[in-house]
């Protein structure tokens, strides 16, 4: 089972730097998560994605139809049906409410065991800290759209 922590932030280039932070942070085994994208907002309200994979290793798993499983129930409401199903209502309203205009967002995915501890080091870069449990079944149902 995994967790998705959602991180907002009221400027646009301050996910992109709280993932930078998480990489080290990653890197001095201070904080351990499985994938990470980046979800920027301009003034105009137009979203954009920059993903992070591992280049080291395939992205497997943590495949691009996972992440748009993810990105379309929770972003941007294509399926809400869908995202209903899999994610509580109350984490939907939490993430639109807080992705405003010229805000940014860290979208990451954590194995449960680790969780705590990067939550701890996200709190710390942003107030804005939106957590949902994501299990195996979810995740999937997710990857194959329904």
């Amino acid at each position: 089972m995994s967790e998705l922590i959602v991180v907002v932030f009221d400027q646009k280039l301050a996910a992109d730097h709280a993932l930078l932070d998480l990489l080290g942070r990653e890197q001095s085994h201070l904080a351990d998560f499985e994938d990470a994208v980046v979800v920027t907002k301009n003034a105009q309200g137009k979203i954009r994605v920059k993903a992070y994979h591992d280049l080291l290793e395939p992205v497997g798993e943590l495949s691009n139809d996972l992440w748009g499983g993810i990105l379309s129930a929770v972003v941007f409401h294509r399926s809400l049906a869908i995202a209903q199903e899999i994610f509580n209502p109350d984490f939907l309203i939490q993430v639109e409410e807080a992705l405003q205009p010229n805000s940014s967002a860290l979208l990451v995915l954590v194995h449960a065991e680790a969780v705590e501890r990067v939550v701890e080091e996200l709190f710390a870069l942003s107030p804005i800290v939106i957590r949902t449990p994501l299990p195996d079944a979810k995740r999937e149902a997710l990857k194959q759209g329904h």
